[in-house]
C-alpha cells in the first residue's frame, strides 16, 4: 500500500468526502490512500516515507489529535494536515500548536486544498532526500546490523539537523569522536566551523575565547570536569537558546550521573545534556557487530596496502566474538591491520610465532613485530598517558621509554580524543 514515492494518506470517516477529495487530487497525478478506519494506520506507514496526511479532526473510534500525536512521534517531520468543520476551528488551531503542519477548513477549496498538498509534498521530498543522504553516510562510517547499532544511526540522524547540545561517554575507542564528527557533517551547516578542544590541556584558554567570540559552527570537547566552576557557567550560558550561536558536543569516559555524583561538573551542565545523552556501547555489548566491523577494516586496509581482498573464515569471526577487546573499535581495527600482513594467526587470534608463516621475517623481527604492536595498543588505549600504560603492561616507566626510544614511538601522535 505504501510506497516511497509521492503519496497522499486521506483519512476521514465519510466515504463520499474521501472519494471526493481522491478523486480531485487522482486527477492532478497524485497517488492516493484512502482510510475510513485509522485505528492501526500509524504502524503500517514505513520509515522514511515519501508522503504526506490529509486527517480529518473527529473521528468516531480515535481523535484526530490523538493520531497526530502518534503520526509525530513515529516521524516528528512528516506533514499532517488537519480538516476541520467550522465549529471545530479551534481543535485544529489546537492541533497546528501540537505539530500539524496546517488546518484547512470544510467545505474545501480545489485551489487552496491542491496549494497546501503541492508545498507540504515538496517539504517532505527534501526532507526524505536529506535523511536518504545521512542516512547512507552513517552506514558507510557506522558498520554493524545490531539493534544498538540501528539505534544509534537513528539517535544521531535525528539529532544531526538541531543544535541542541549532545553528550556522547563511552571507553575509549568506542567511537564517540566519529559520532561527533557526523552530527556535525551531517548537519545542513556543516561548512561551519568545526573545533575539537581538550580541556586538560593548553587548549583549555582556547575554548575560553571561542565561548567568548560567539563563533558559528560546531565546538567538541573533552574532560569537561577540567574547567572551572565559572568557567563551567560560561559554558552553560553559552547554549541558552536565544543567544546560542554554536553546537556544543561533549565527550566523556563517565555518564553525567557519575560526573555530577563526584562533583566534577555543576549541576547546571548535568540539566543542559539530561535529555541528549548517547552511551557509545563497548564492543563486548554489540558482539554481533564484531564481525562486520573487522570485514570492514580488513577490506580498507587490502586496499591502502594494494593487497588482494582476503578471505575471512566464520572461525576466526568466532574466535574474535569471545575477545573482550578493551580497547574497543581501535583495537579491532589493530588487529585487522595485522591479519593484512599476516601477523595474526586465523586459529588463534594472536600474532603468529610460527617461522613457517613468514619465510622472510625471522623469529626475533616477529617477536620485536608483537611487542612493538603491544605497546602501541597500550599507548591508544591510554591516550600517551606514560604511567598508566607503563602499569598496564607490568614494566617500569624507564622500561616503556626505552621500548619506546627502540620502535621509534612518540607518545603525543596517540593523543587524541576519541
Amino acid at each position: 500500500m505504501f510506497s516511497h514515492k509521492n503519496q497522499i494518506l486521506l483519512i476521514d470517516d465519510d466515504i463520499d468526502i474521501l472519494e471526493a477529495y481522491q478523486d480531485l487530487l487522482e486527477q492532478e497525478g497524485y497517488q492516493v490512500i484512502t482510510c475510513a478506519d485509522p485505528v492501526n494506520i500509524v504502524e503500517q506507514i514505513p520509515e522514511n516515507w515519501n508522503g504526506i496526511i490529509l486527517c480529518d479532526v473527529l473521528l468516531p473510534n480515535i481523535s484526530g489529535l490523538v493520531l497526530l500525536e502518534q503520526f509525530l512521534t513515529q516521524d516528528p517531520q512528516l506533514p499532517v494536515i488537519m480538516i476541520t468543520g467550522h465549529g471545530d476551528v479551534p481543535m485544529a488551531v489546537d492541533a497546528v500548536k501540537k505539530g500539524a503542519t496546517d488546518f484547512l477548513e470544510k467545505p474545501l477549496t480545489p485551489e487552496k486544498l491542491l496549494d497546501k498538498v503541492k508545498e507540504a509534498l515538496f517539504i517532505r521530498q527534501r526532507v526524505v532526500e536529506n535523511r536518504l543522504r545521512q542516512l547512507k553516510i552513517l552506514n558507510e562510517e557506522f558498520i554493524g546490523h545490531s539493534p544498538w547499532m540501528k539505534k544509534l544511526k537513528q539517535q544521531l540522524q535525528r539529532l544531526a539537523d538541531v543544535d541542541i547540545p549532545v553528550f556522547l561517554w563511552g571507553e575509549m575507542g568506542t567511537g564517540k569522536h566519529l559520532a561527533a564528527k557526523n552530527l556535525h557533517q551531517l548537519n545542513c551547516h556543516h561548512s561551519h566551523l568545526f573545533y575539537i578542544k581538550d580541556c586538560q590541556s593548553p587548549d583549555k584558554i582556547e575554548v575560553i575565547k571561542l565561548i567568548e567570540q560567539e563563533f558559528t559552527g560546531t565546538l567538541i570537547l573533552s574532560h569537561i570536569h577540567c574547567l572551572s566552576h565559572n568557567e563551567q557557567i560560561q559554558l552553560v550560558n553559552s547554549q541558552q537558546a536565544e543567544k546560542r550561536s554554536f553546537r556544543l558536543i561533549i565527550l566523556s569516559e563517565k555518564p553525567l550521573s557519575d560526573l555530577i555524583q563526584q562533583k566534577l561538573i555543576i549541576p547546571e551542565l548535568y540539566y543542559l545534556f539530561s535529555h541528549t545523552q548517547i552511551h557509545m556501547l563497548a564492543l563486548r555489548d554489540h558482539p554481533t557487530d564484531i564481525g562486520d566491523i573487522f570485514k570492514y577494516y580488513v577490506q580498507k586496509s587490502c586496499k591502502r596496502l594494494n593487497k588482494p581482498e582476503m578471505p575471512i573464515k566464520n572461525q576466526f569471526i568466532s574466535s574474535l566474538i569471545k575477545r573482550e577487546w578493551i580497547g574497543n573499535i581501535r583495537e579491532l581495527a589493530s588487529a585487522a591491520e595485522l591479519y593484512v600482513i599476516g601477523l595474526y594467526s586465523t586459529t588463534t587470534l594472536l600474532p603468529t610465532n610460527s617461522v613457517n608463516h613468514k619465510k622472510d621475517i625471522s623469529l626475533d623481527e616477529q617477536v620485536s613485530l608483537y611487542e612493538k604492536q603491544v605497546i602501541e595498543d597500550a599507548l591508544n588505549y591510554y591516550q600517551g598517558r606514560i604511567n598508566e600504560a607503563a602499569q598496564y603492561l607490568g614494566i617500569p616507566r624507564k622500561k616503556l621509554y626505552l621500548r619506546m626510544r627502540k620502535y621509534e614511538l612518540d607518545k603525543k601522535i596517540y593523543k587524541e580524543i576519541v
